[in-house]
């Protein structure tokens, strides 16, 4: 008898509590107001991600510049070897062959740390966009009363576009 009485007021608190819990829940979702940003459109379309796109290929031009020059350099020597690789003793057409071996490898030395430079100004890129940003982007979320801001709309699946804030951060940043 005591062991049932027991068993009914654990069973008791733990549906009070279960009961309190769902209420909470439904309460506090209910005053959550859940928004994302895109972080690609504000990279993109703010002014400060517009000029540093503009940096960022004057840099790949320059890079480019200096790749064209090399293969021009690798070109003139294979056609070098080519042309006159049948006239030349064996021991200075290895001396070229070499030579354009060495060149190739710094051609390709010189593509890779060209594109890690992009790359590594791209991340600084958007870094100080994103820093520049958060202020803005807390601002808009207390403005109009965002509870969770997300900055990767894609992991939850479906957001609806009413909650995108991309457009508030944007005129704000631009504004600075």
């Amino acid at each position: 008898m005591k062991g049932k009485s027991i068993i009914l007021i654990v069973c008791c608190i733990v549906l009070g509590t279960a009961l309190c819990l769902t209420s909470y829940v439904a309460y506090a979702a209910d005053k959550a107001k859940v928004g994302y940003i895109n972080l690609q459109r504000l990279v993109n379309e703010s002014n400060l991600g517009k000029e540093a796109r503009k940096d960022i290929l004057k840099i790949r031009k320059e890079k480019e510049t200096v790749v064209a020059i090399k293969i021009k350099e690798i070109n003139q020597l294979k056609d070098f070897i080519n042309k006159n690789g049948p006239k030349m003793k064996p021991e200075e057409k290895n001396v070229k062959v070499e030579a354009l071996k060495r060149k190739y490898k710094e051609y390709q030395r010189l593509v890779a740390d060209a594109k890690e430079d992009i790359t590594r100004e791209d991340r600084e890129l958007v870094s100080i966009i994103l820093k520049k940003a958060d202020n803005v982007l807390k601002r808009a979320a207390k403005d109009n009363k965002f509870t969770i801001i997300l900055k990767d709309p894609n992991t939850i699946g479906y957001l609806d576009p009413s909650v995108d804030i991309t457009d508030i951060v944007l005129k704000a940043l631009n504004k600075k």
